[in-house]
This record gives structure tokens, C-alpha cells and sequence, in this order.
């Protein structure tokens, strides 16, 4: 399929272009091209999408079996250190040292980042508060519980303020109301850094989201602006009442709050509504083989 690309002056854009990546006979990447932008950059797909593979080739945990990561177009495994000390990764299942405090965690962090003496004490302060943990700072992180542990993984990857900021899945383990709070953090740096979300839960990145990347095994389906992708699939997402749901297969209904949808370009059922489209139906679509972006 096709993507979407999007082209934005006066910004910083990482662009992954031709990106492959094979393990033995299995393809994880296909020749991926895509572009992030300085903002929020929302990885989205199911699991096993490659999501978490585009990161690690992006970040060198792993090595590209083929194509260019480029920054601003240089080519950041050329560009080494200097790259590494622009970027931070919250990994999926961030490593911790059980033993030491919440305090000593980050210093340890802020030292390897390299971060100067006299502006570590305040930038620790400073990322705990952003995360609700300042009463922590003196705990044992194998007090905490999983949640707080997310959070401060959360504090160590935005620690010194990195250019580029990748998150895997940073939601698992937050509550109703820590999530809210992620977004609201994303929100406040997205001016100055790149930050990178994945995800396969909508409601992580549908109201905070600048760009999107939507991909499925392996390959990108699109990558543009929400508002840009929901005007591509307007008038092709419909509601579909109780009555009619037996007259279509049962993989192409979906369901948002109590609604019963599917994607179609022209009128799927005798009493099929025409819905507007929300970032649930995106991701639909992406899981589709029907070539929506196309």
C-alpha cells in the first residue's frame, strides 16, 4: 500500500526511508518510509504491527537490515554520540535498579546523560514533580508499585530535556488519571522535541497527536495529520443499526462505545447511517486489506 506522506517547513523531521529489518526468514520491516516531526508523532497498530522494531532500528538497540534514518538530512549513524545524546527511549519494560531510590535512580541517569553537576538537583525536582512523584524521591523503587515504576521511567526519558523523546507503549500500568497526565506532559514538550509515541490503545494519542503513522504488519499504511487521514476516509464510515448487522460478515463490523460500525465506500445495509470519522475508525482501517488509503 501506499502512504501518505507529509511535508512541514521550519521543523526538525527524523525521516525513516526504505527500512528494513529480517530475522532469518522472517520480514518484521518492509521497506518502511516515513517522517517524524518536531511534536507528537503517533505510532499506531496492533501488536506485532513493528511498532516496537521501528523504534529499536531508529535508536540503534538493533541494527537495520536495510535503508536510512536521517536527521535533518544527516544520516544519524554517521552523526554517532551526537545523535545518541539527542535521543531518549522509554523501553516498553524499562530495566531498574531495585535497590536504589527514586533520587538516586535519576542521578544516575542524569550522570550518564551527561548532564552538568550543579543543574542535576533541580532537574531531578523538576521531572519528579512532572510525574507525581516528589514525596517518592528518597523511597526504594522495590517499594513501588507498577504504575509509579511507568512514571518514573517516564521522569528518567524526559530527564534533560532530549531533542528526541521515544516512548513504547507508556501507558501500561497508568491509571485513568496517570494517563491523562502522560498526555498533558507530552503536550507541554512537544515544542521543542520530537516525540515519538507507539501504541495500539486509541485513546493514548487521539486527542494529543500532531502526526500519525499508521502501520500493519510491517509495512505503513498511511502517515499524515489525523485531520488530513479523516478526511480521506470521510463518507466511507457508516453506523450500523442492530437490525442490519447480521446482513454483513462479522470481521468487518467494529465497535465504538455502544455503536456498531464498518468502513465501505458506498452504503453497506438498507438502514446504514453515514458517521463522522474518529481515530478508532483510522485504526480500523489500517487493519484492513481493502487498500482504504490507497
Amino acid at each position: 500500500m501506499k502512504e501518505i506522506l507529509r511535508s512541514v517547513a521550519d521543523m526538525s523531521v527524523l525521516r525513516v526511508e526504505n527500512l528494513s529489518k529480517r530475522y532469518g526468514k522472517k520480514q518484521a520491516l518492509k521497506g518502511i518510509t516515513c517522517e517524524f516531526h518536531t511534536g507528537i508523532n503517533a505510532l499506531l497498530g496492533p501488536n506485532g504491527a513493528g511498532k516496537t522494531t521501528i523504534m529499536n532500528c531508529i535508536s540503534g538497540v538493533i541494527k537495520k537490515s536495510g535503508g536510512s534514518v536521517t536527521l535533518d538530512g544527516q544520516d544519524v549513524f554517521e552523526m554517532g554520540e551526537k545523535y545518541r545524546e539527542k535521543l531518549s527511549f522509554q523501553f516498553q519494560y524499562q530495566p531498574f535498579y531495585p535497590s536504589y531510590t527514586a533520587h538516586e535512580f535519576l542521578r544516575f541517569s542524569a550522570l550518564l546523560k551527561g548532564m552538568p553537576e550543579p543543574l542535576i538537583e533541580d532537574e531531578i525536582r523538576r521531572v519528579l514533580r512532572l510525574v507525581n512523584l516528589s514525596e517518592n524521591l528518597d523511597d526504594k523503587i522495590r517499594s513501588f508499585s507498577g504504575g509509579m515504576k511507568q512514571r518514573l521511567a517516564i521522569a528518567q526519558t524526559i530527564l534533560n530535556s532530549p531533542e528526541i523523546l521515544i516512548f513504547d507503549e507508556p501507558s501500561a500500568g497508568l491509571d485513568p488519571f496517570e494517563r491523562e497526565q502522560f498526555k498533558r506532559i507530552m503536550v507541554r514538550l512537544k515544542k521543542d522535541s520530537i516525540i515519538i509515541i507507539s501504541t495500539h490503545i486509541v485513546s493514548d494519542i487521539d486527542t494529543i497527536t500532531d502526526d500519525l503513522i499508521i502501520l500493519n504488519k510491517g509495512s505503513v499504511i498511511a502517515n499524515d495529520s489525523p485531520e488530513a487521514l479523516f478526511e480521506h476516509i470521510r463518507g466511507m464510515v457508516w453506523d450500523i443499526p442492530k437490525e442490519d448487522i447480521g446482513l454483513l460478515p462479522i470481521e468487518n463490523i467494529y465497535y465504538e462505545d455502544t455503536k456498531s460500525k464498518t468502513i465501505s465506500k458506498t452504503k453497506p445495509t438498507p438502514n446504514a447511517v453515514i458517521s463522522e470519522p474518529t481515530m478508532n475508525d483510522l485504526y480500523f482501517c489500517g487493519q484492513l486489506d481493502g487498500g482504504v488509503f490507497e
